[in-house]
């Protein structure tokens, strides 16, 4: 282990947050001040014997009933409940933060795709959710609910069977003179919430599913199943229109507070995830494809509210958006950059390679008509749903006939969806995605709602799932997977799977725990009140500018510290401390004491202790110990010194974010061995089968055993990752870099396994036929230069540098890296006398001193040592008596004494990579090919340090409006049409059953689909009057917050179908 110097270690060892963006130091001055606020509030409500009440309840009223109200400025409990919550979401944050930047160990690269594991996952969840949790929906809670819609239905309740005529805009709902009997005769009973075509149950299934198999991807990195991801990625779109256009269709809330509220839910986590981690809003590309379609179903609806009940008004309206979307994407008129290019542009980002506009306009691209399409299925879900009801209440086998038709024409549609545009490669298929990927989406609703205990049933292990999808998504990327998904998070090093299980487990926690304080935020921050929301937004914006402000400043002056956050958070948090207890202290010290003053009289309620001092004085100011006054803010100091201290030892001893290496790795990257690793495993033998039709392996372990080259152990604070360089990588390391080799054959393989990596299979492939001795050149990726040339002497390497300097000096033209080596040819054929010794040290000392004036032209220099040599394997006498590994030690401790290794920017250490494999040297020089992609992997790993970000490299993002289609517009165009003119959910498919089975057209269903709707909603009604408000002890009004009624908008991401 390699000694440091101080400036070593600060150089590994930043202090925590001194590189950080300056967001995050913001985010971290936020949550400093919230959480010393809290753990202030907190000691101060314990010292003073009012633990008990801190949400204004106390021993008689254990419920929180303050913790979902409007907040309350004056009320304590309510004050307190807020910022206890956001100081748990603020701890949830730093866990990312910490999770990302400062993990206990090295980020690991993810694991290899098996298409076996992939399939063996996916079905095992199926299977085990449902066999253990396929229930009949709204069993328990909803089940008296389900039975009273049912009596009603059955015509059993009077009020309803009264009711009166009822129009609404252009009359498409239309409430007659309704008895038991008026309903249609052949059709089934009225559905309810529970069992209707695509219920809230059935769409929370799906997306539990659904997010699954996105987990699974991510994590396994099954590229081969791209397609898929990308179809349910539509399916989530698709789902964001359909629920949100059912919404405003059932509940006309076009409020802003509806609004607000449902930005929120969508932003509230994303946008604090960019603050904390300083990432781009595109990077959590699902966050701005919900929001930008949420925002266009709220427009199209907000527009013409007053008639969107008129039969073709809203149609009209949906074939219009239709046609802007055509428009906007699939006809490239330039109308879609020259929208977005006021907001977005062309540096690239995290997330974003290629400028936000790209990525925005590829990403809203590849699911542009989908929330439409879930639109269309809205508008007609009424129709769908009498349709399958009318159709079951038909013979068993007429039923059939005409549900196996619609089915038989889905499939065929699906088949050719399949062998066509399915089994495209990623690029041409997302060309696809757009227009065709609904095909499978209506055929998976369509067999979903197939049969009535399809529609009643769903798996609540995947249901519970659904709910959470948009926290699984946003925290996936740093306490799931890492660096923003592209590295697995590892608590548990070499064990992969049990280190699964346990960061699965937190990660599904801690998303539960955000979906719910989501939610909770949401209620208290932005209640049913217009002005309240304002007031709320509006405080949180300045105070979030106010900190960022205070944090570019403190960044300006290079004064940012763990220390620094500290002392603002007691700053901030101290006066916000001081505020709250000026302005709700005494009254609620009061108001405590009345309480229970009152409790006591009522000896029914009274359960107190008596023997509790602080129960009798907890209103009485003047017997509150000085202790309980001052002790407080020294609690939030402590508390925050002691979480400031652990974060600093945690940032020390653990790992880092990944990123490039330090110099300081240069000292162990060549620290490696040869591990041997038995291909013939279970994974390995399912393969074989899969993709070439193997039986069984002839070699295995211990004879038939693979050796792959491994970076040994490095502690984490070393911060030296390293890994694997793939083509990908080195493309984006070496784009329009040139590469210069200059040595012996040694060199040469390095030379070739270097363009091996780069993609090049055949490189340094065996042929007799090309000269041996020979300079060598290619091009890689169209600007990427990687020569060779032949020097194989200390000499010709010294003339060969002399003369790349020179070029240099005089034209400018010079390669961004140099690699050498050499040493072998001047030990077989210069070193014989000691004139030739004394001459070639002369030459070391010449070459080390080009090597320096390279480094001093900015080029910098590797030098390769000479690899072992296999003496009984040296294939002539000359040299068996001068080429011996004895021979080439010696030559390599002069190498090292005539300044060439001190001269190099870095050093490929030969020895460490073939010395275990010296007997697999066949000639007693060479090695096979893959030892030498060692020695290439090494160097891709020095690269990180030797060759900073070139200037010169500016990425041309592709043309917006590239991937339009007018061909395919005009198909989806008349899919859209066919929708809603026929007024069928499938487009068009639900007229097959019209050829066997009478009276099934969507067309002819609209008025019974629209009176269903009105009796459905005279049904809810009546409930509501007849079930009334289950009355609960409410604490007094002076301890709770406001006690607006704020209605919930749970969780509406994919659908509000209540």
């Amino acid at each position: 282990m390699p000694s440091y110097t101080q400036d070593d270690i600060l150089t590994l060892h930043p202090a925590p947050l001194t590189h950080a963006p300056t967001s995050t130091i913001a985010t971290a001055f936020l949550f400093g001040s919230i959480t010393f606020t809290t753990a202030t509030l907190a000691a101060r409500l314990w010292l003073a014997g009012l633990w008990s009440w801190r949400d204004g309840g106390g021993p008689f009223s254990p419920s929180s009933s303050c913790q979902t109200q409007p907040l309350d400025v004056t009320s304590l409990p309510s004050i307190y409940n807020l910022l206890h919550h956001l100081s748990v979401f603020g701890f949830i944050l730093l866990y990312s933060y910490m999770c990302e930047n400062h993990p206990p160990y090295h980020h690991e690269e993810k694991a290899i795709y098996d298409r076996d594991e992939f399939l063996f996952c996916m079905i095992m969840v199926v299977v085990v959710a449902g066999g253990v949790s396929w229930r009949r929906n709204g069993d328990g809670v909803a089940k008296d609910t389900a039975q009273e819609t049912n009596r009603l239905s059955k015509g059993t309740d009077n009020e309803l069977m009264t009711g009166h005529r009822k129009k609404r805009g252009g009359g498409l709902h239309v409430i007659g003179e309704y008895t038991a009997g008026a309903l249609p005769a052949a059709v089934a009973p009225l559905p309810s919430s529970d069992n209707d075509v695509l219920n809230r149950h059935q769409t929370d299934e799906w997306k539990g599913w659904m997010q699954f198999t996105f987990l699974l991807y991510h994590y396994i990195h099954a590229t081969e199943v791209y397609n898929l991801i990308r179809v349910l990625i539509t399916c989530y779109v698709w789902l964001t229109g359909f629920g949100n256009f059912s919404f405003f269709y059932k509940k006309q809330d076009y409020s802003l507070p509806r609004v607000l509220q449902m930005l929120w839910r969508i932003n509230f986590l994303v946008v604090f995830l960019c603050l904390t981690h300083g990432n781009s809003y595109i990077l959590y590309y699902i966050c701005p494809l919900h929001t930008f379609f949420f925002l266009m179903v709220y427009a199209l609806m907000y527009i013409g509210k007053e008639k969107n009940y008129n039969k073709w008004w809203i149609r009209f309206k949906i074939g219009v958006l239709a046609l802007m979307i055509y428009a906007l994407w699939d006809y490239d008129l330039g109308i879609f950059e020259a929208i977005h290019r006021l907001f977005l542009g062309d540096q690239p980002t995290a997330g974003a390679p290629f400028g936000t506009m790209w990525e925005w306009y590829f990403r809203s691209y590849l699911d542009h008509w989908s929330a439409l399409l879930g639109m269309v299925f809205a508008l007609n879900s009424p129709i769908v749903s009498l349709f399958y009801r009318k159709l079951e209440a038909r013979s068993v086998g007429r039923q059939w006939i005409g549900k196996l038709s619609v089915l038989a024409g889905m499939t065929y549609a699906f088949v050719l969806w399949v062998h066509g545009p399915f089994m495209m490669e990623k690029e041409a298929y997302n060309q696809t995605n757009p227009y065709f990927g609904f095909i499978p989406l209506i055929l998976y609703v369509y067999v979903r709602n197939l049969t009535p205990t399809f529609r009643s049933h769903s798996m609540e292990l995947l249901e519970e799932a659904g709910k959470t999808t948009l926290e699984t998504y946003l925290m996936q990327h740093h306490i799931w997977l890492t660096s923003n998904s592209k590295t697995v998070l590892v608590f548990v090093p070499g064990f992969p799977r049990l280190n699964m299980l346990l960061v699965t487990f937190g990660y599904v926690k801690i998303c539960r725990k955000l979906h719910n304080l989501t939610l909770m935020l949401k209620n208290v921050l932005l209640p049913c009140d217009r002005n309240a929301c304002i007031r709320s937004l509006t405080s949180i914006f300045v105070v979030i500018s106010g900190f960022y402000l205070t944090a570019f400043t403190l960044n300006r002056i290079h004064s940012i510290s763990l220390g620094a956050v500290g002392i603002v958070s007691v700053i901030c948090g101290g006066l916000l401390y001081q505020t709250v207890m000026d302005s709700t202290w005494t009254e609620y010290h009061s108001a405590v004491k009345k309480a229970r003053e009152d409790e006591d009289e009522d000896e029914d309620k009274s359960f107190a202790d008596k023997s509790d001092v602080s129960y009798y004085t907890a209103g009485d100011l003047s017997k509150e110990s000085i202790v309980a006054k001052l002790c407080p803010p020294i609690i939030g100091v402590m508390f925050l010194f002691v979480l400031g201290s652990i974060w600093n030892e945690i940032a020390i001893a653990g790992a880092t974010s990944v990123g490039p290496l330090s110099p300081l790795c240069a000292d162990f990257v060549n620290d490696g061995l040869w591990f041997p690793v038995d291909a013939c495993t279970e994974s390995n033998r399912g393969m074989a089968y899969r993709n070439h039709h193997v039986a069984s392996f002839g070699t295995c372990s211990p004879r038939g055993a693979s050796l792959i080259w491994a970076w040994k152990e490095q502690p984490a604070h070393t911060h030296c990752r390293f890994g694997l360089r793939g083509e990908a990588k080195l493309k984006r390391l070496l784009n329009r870099r040139r590469l210069l080799f200059i040595g012996d054959s040694m060199t040469r393989n390095i030379y070739h396994a270097s363009l091996r990596a780069m993609g090049m299979r055949k490189a340094g492939a065996y042929d007799a036929t090309i000269p041996k001795h020979t300079d060598l050149a290619e091009i890689m990726w169209d600007d990427t230069s990687v020569n060779f040339k032949w020097a194989p002497l200390a000499v010709d390497q010294l003339n060969c540098l002399r003369g790349v300097n020179n070029i240099i000096l005089n034209d400018g033209q010079a390669p961004d890296l140099i690699v050498m080596g050499g040493g072998a040819w001047d030990r077989l054929h210069v070193y014989a006398t000691d004139e030739d010794r004394q001459s070639h040290a002369t030459t070391l000392k010449d070459l080390a001193h080009e090597m320096l004036r390279s480094q001093k032209l900015g080029v910098p220099v590797v030098w390769t040592i000479p690899t072992t040599i296999n003496s009984q394997a040296l294939n002539t006498e000359e040299k068996r008596d001068h080429m011996r590994e004895e021979d080439m030690e010696a030559m390599r401790a002069v190498y090292s004494l005539n300044g060439i290794l001190s001269s190099s920017s870095f050093v490929i250490d030969g020895t460490a990579f073939t010395s275990s494999r010296v007997s697999e040297s066949f000639d007693g020089v060479h090695y096979p090919h893959e030892v030498y992609d060692a020695g290439a992997q090494i160097l891709f790993q020095a690269l990180d340090w030797l060759l900073p970000e070139n200037p010169d490299d500016i990425v041309t993002p592709p043309k917006v409006g590239k991937m339009s289609n007018p061909t395919f517009g005009i198909i989806i165009l008349t899919f859209v049409a066919i929708g809603l003119v026929s007024f069928d959910g499938f487009l068009g498919f639900s007229y097959l059953a019209t050829f066997f089975v009478k009276g099934v057209k969507p067309c002819d269903l609209f008025e019974d689909a629209s009176s269903e709707s009105a009796v459905a909603e005279q049904q809810s009604q009546v409930l509501k009057r007849n079930h009334g408000q289950t009355k609960t002890r409410q604490p007094p009004p002076f301890l709770s917050s406001r006690r607006t009624h704020n209605e919930s908008v749970d969780d509406e991401i994919a659908a509000l179908l209540r």
